[in-house]
């Protein structure tokens, strides 16, 4: 059977409008990485992926922009070379602000790791402030811990019965235990709801074959989009993802990552993550609800009294902190006056925190025994925010 050509020389003959937006239509919609997914080495070892050319793939600039000058003007145009400043991330990364997701993997075991002590506030603030201005309110993704805790392995079922609580000193709320719900309120004015805001509640790592990965259509049209968030209950979508992983042998070795499928995939899951999402609007609700009661820039004023859209259950501790309770921690939930105007308010204007779950594609040939030296690593190049060399990403 003859084999049907894929090329198509009448392209150049097109008006140069229909052109540049093919050329548009090509560019990746990527989920950006501003740091390494696995500097916490434990996780290497669970997915057992030793390679770090996903990762620099995912930050080079997209394949398009080395077929020709148009299409590198069109990559050019959305998107741009970003130096970072600090030694935990993946160094220069390219990303398109109107285009893709800009996404933070830093966790607080990672930073015991690498900082040796426990997370540093200021590095989430600097993220979110990237995203939110210096980026032009790129949407955001970061790990489900920064809202609320997660028991990803769902097997402590008492903590389902955890409850947030907000912590305040001096009448300010202690931004350490909510960094995220203060944050977008410093940078952007109302309405909130131009904020996109995702929650990673899983990561996993699809080792496959570029023959199969291209086939699937899940990584992008010329695999430069190697990392993909998808809706924690698109299972249609996510069993996709389980199909292509379950369509190399060695992957049957990864039994961790077999693990984290069937998790997502149970319906246990899905009832953890509607619940931990209760909690977070709770925490986004009862933050917004206590800016308007200081006066807060950018909060949402109100109409009236404030304890007529909330009675909020607050215990006095000695040392003249307040603690803020969702709840009594037994079948008491202090809920909010759904018919409030002020509430009704608030739930318009406030951002929407999407639960997620992060893809990330390898199609090296990562011993699943173990061998970290089968893989050579690859060096990121230095460059200009202003300007990248297509050359030096050939080895990619």
């Amino acid at each position: 059977m003859e084999t049907q050509s894929t090329a198509f020389p009448q392209f150049t003959l097109l008006p140069v409008e229909l052109r540049l937006a093919i050329w548009f239509h090509c560019l990746p919609h990527r989920v950006v990485q501003r740091d390494d997914p696995y500097e916490v080495q434990r996780l290497r070892k669970k997915h057992k992926c030793w390679s770090v050319r996903p990762s620099l793939k995912n930050a080079a600039p997209p394949r398009i922009a080395s077929v020709c000058r148009e299409s590198r003007q069109v990559a050019m145009r959305w998107g741009k070379m970003v130096s970072q400043g600090y030694t935990w991330n993946l160094g220069p990364i390219w990303i398109q602000p109107r285009l893709d997701t800009y996404h933070l993997n830093f966790t607080s075991e990672a930073a015991e790791a690498i900082l040796e002590e426990g997370l540093d506030k200021e590095l989430v603030d600097e993220f979110i402030k990237d995203g939110l201005s210096w980026l032009g309110t790129v949407p955001l993704s970061i790990p489900s811990e920064y809202y609320f805790n997660f028991d990803l392995g769902l097997q402590d079922v008492s903590r389902m019965r955890w409850l947030p609580r907000i912590e305040i000193r001096d009448d300010f709320v202690d931004e350490d235990l909510n960094v995220v719900y203060n944050e977008y309120a410093y940078h952007d004015p109302r309405p909130f709801t131009n904020i996109s805001l995702s929650a990673t509640m899983a990561f996993i790592t699809v080792h496959a074959t570029r023959r199969h990965a291209v086939a699937s259509g899940l990584f992008g049209l010329l695999l430069d989009a190697p990392v993909q968030l998808v809706d924690f209950d698109d299972e249609q979508n996510i069993r996709s993802f389980h199909a292509l992983f379950k369509r190399d042998i060695y992957n049957r070795k990864r039994t961790e990552v077999i693990k984290l499928f069937s998790r997502i995939l149970s319906p246990i899951f899905r009832s953890r993550v509607e619940d931990w999402t209760e909690k977070v609007v709770w925490l986004m609700m009862a933050t917004a609800w206590l800016r308007a009661k200081m006066n807060w820039e950018n909060c949402i004023p109100f109409d009236g009294d404030p304890f007529s859209a909330w009675n909020p259950i607050i215990e006095e501790l000695p040392d003249g902190r307040r603690l803020v309770y969702m709840g009594d921690g037994e079948d008491y939930v202090n809920r909010f006056d759904d018919d409030n105007p002020w509430v009704i308010q608030a739930k318009k204007e406030l951002p929407r925190v999407t639960p997620k779950i992060l893809f990330m594609l390898c199609t090296d040939d990562c011993d699943v025994d173990g061998n970290v030296g089968t893989v050579p690593s690859v060096q990121h190049p230095i460059a200009r925010n202003d300007f990248f060399e297509v050359h030096s990403y050939e080895d990619l």
